[in-house]
């Protein structure tokens, strides 16, 4: 009897893999509105306070690179920790080698947008890595991509298991949680809303649009230009 050609068994192996991925309710976590969210507030943090120790130790010094008004928060990294698990959910048994490359790429990409967004809708750069090794239009590089890398991989194999196990100790469905998120959903909502009006400010401002408004005023006395520069340490702002 011969025997099954080594590479056909291997076929087999990724077809079984591939035919489990796309079974209903495989993926590692359960995907509602009430895991992404608090995923985002978590990964807001947490992407916050490890980019502020990476960039210490890679470029030296501190730098705020909050990216809220208000808050120890990051949105960039909360939109990384929501794309990651929802990519790779069903992908936490790969290999640690494919986890790093999806994370580096796709966290890259949402680098890349981000920047791109900033500074065609207010004329502002939030971080400039030109010159730098692995640089693509200055908008993200090499470093930050693994970065990504290590960040998606850190949050698959260590972040992941915790959340799922904190999660299991918590009733989504209870009046209290609902309640919980509701409320800090539309605070989260706020603090994105009045940081949009801010950056705008102050890409008006960077073009000598006087406060004429009671809004134009209002952000001026709250967000004045010396709040917006220490607060978004690393952003220049020129105007659209």
């Amino acid at each position: 009897m011969e025997k099954e050609p080594q590479n056909s068994s291997v076929f087999k192996e990724i077809g079984q893999e591939v035919r489990e991925q796309v079974k209903p309710n495989f993926g590692y976590l359960k995907i509602d509105y009430f895991t992404l969210f608090w995923l985002f507030v978590a990964g807001s943090m947490f992407g916050l306070a490890v980019e502020t120790i990476f960039h210490a130790i890679v470029y030296g010094g501190y730098e705020s690179r909050a990216g809220l008004v208000w808050g120890p928060f990051s949105p960039i990294y909360g939109m990384g920790a929501v794309l990651l698990t929802v990519s790779l959910n069903r992908f936490h048994h790969s290999h640690n080698l494919i986890i790093f490359i999806v994370s580096m790429v796709l966290g890259s990409a949402i680098e890349y947008t981000a920047s791109w967004l900033m500074e065609m809708l207010w004329g502002a750069i939030a971080w400039d890595y030109a010159g730098t090794f692995g640089s693509i239009g200055g908008r993200t590089n090499f470093a930050f991509g693994v970065m990504w890398g290590l960040l998606g991989l850190l949050w698959v194999r260590s972040a992941m298991p915790l959340v799922k196990r904190a999660f299991s100790h918590v009733n989504a469905r209870t009046t209290t949680a609902k309640a919980l998120t509701a409320t800090a959903s539309v605070l989260m909502a706020l603090n994105i809303a009045v940081t949009v009006l801010a950056l705008d400010r102050e890409s008006q401002r960077a073009q000598g649009v006087p406060a004429v408004t009671w809004e134009q005023r209002a952000l001026d006395e709250w967000f004045p230009q010396p709040y917006m520069q220490e607060h978004f340490h690393n952003m220049s702002v020129y105007g659209k």
